[in-house]
């Protein structure tokens, strides 16, 4: 008798009690699957979405905070193919200076403090050749101000004969520092002798500003804020020579300029500028929109912002 076998279980296949509990696994594992991972999904969605917030915020706010402390009536925008442009002149500082009453001071001109000269140290008008003032009060970030800035009056910008502190020639508006003093209680500026016209130059507010001049051209410098939508990036250019009627986009902060990066994924924008919604008010409007890839899908967020300018010379 041929002893009895077990068997062989080679080729055999599930119970449905083992089909059932693998099903119940696998469901098991894709619901915790989903129930995890679209939570993890959507908060990287949600961190990049604000990433790209912030970026378009704070290019936004700093166009619009160097805009607001920029020389008066000197905003400037202009627009070339894939590029926007959005230039002005800075200031580094700015005050208040006494005018004449019309005629020539006797004694010496800008006294010491305590040396009583009436009118010697206020800033002459109408063919009086005057090489210097005493401000009104002290000046904010007196320490930084150099002799290759100049002194700017009465600046009403693009169009206004003498009043354009962007003129490279005929009357000019502003002045060149020879030398600077702080006294006690206020500055004292000397330049070389200028005669200014009282009704082109004199400030209704009896305000001056010293824009930044370049050492090497004799020129102010200028700051452009550029939107390159071909390279997807907004970038801040300065430390180069201002022109007076720039053409094309190599004369809004030529190859001398200083330049950074302050926002990427840029994919459109558009800057634009009104110089006089309301009196002695312009109104810089920036709109950016960013884009990038985000979870198989294509991220945008646009960010529109409006700057009150103060142009009262």
């Amino acid at each position: 008798m041929r002893p009895t076998r077990p068997e062989s279980v080679v080729g055999r296949g599930f119970t449905l009690i083992e089909l059932v509990v693998a099903m119940v696994v696998m469901g098991i594992i894709i619901a915790a699957t989903v129930y995890f991972f679209y939570p993890v999904t959507q908060s990287v969605d949600v961190a990049g979405r604000a990433q790209l917030t912030d970026i378009a915020d704070n290019a936004l706010q700093r166009i619009g905070r160097d805009a607001r402390l920029a020389l008066p009536n000197s905003i400037r925008t202009a627009s070339f193919g894939n590029q926007e442009f959005v230039e002005f002149l800075p200031i580094r500082t700015a005050g208040r200076y006494r005018g004449d009453s019309g005629g020539v001071s006797s004694g010496t001109d800008c006294p010491p403090d305590g040396v009583a000269a009436p009118a010697a140290d206020q800033l002459s008008f109408d063919g009086i050749t005057d090489t210097c003032f005493k401000t009104i009060g002290t000046v904010a970030d007196f320490a930084n101000i150099t002799t290759n800035d100049f002194l700017v009056f009465n600046n009403y910008g693009l169009g206004f004969t003498g009043q354009n502190a962007y003129a490279t020639s005929g009357t000019l508006n502003r002045i060149k520092i020879l030398t600077r003093v702080s006294e006690a209680t206020r500055a004292q500026f000397t330049f070389a002798g200028t005669a200014l016209d009282r009704t082109l130059h004199a400030s209704p507010g009896k305000r001056f500003f010293v824009v930044i001049g370049n050492a090497t051209t004799g020129l102010p410098e200028a700051v452009t804020y550029e939107c390159d939508k071909a390279n997807r990036q907004v970038l801040r250019r300065w430390g180069y020579t201002m022109v007076e009627n720039p053409t094309s986009p190599p004369t809004f902060g030529g190859a001398s300029a200083t330049s950074a990066v302050i926002a990427t994924n840029v994919s459109d924008c558009r800057f634009d500028y009104a110089q006089n919604v309301a009196p002695q008010i312009g109104l810089l409007t920036l709109w950016l929109k960013l884009s990038r890839p985000l979870s198989g899908s294509v991220e945008t967020v646009s960010l529109y912002h409006t700057v009150h300018v103060s142009n009262i010379p």
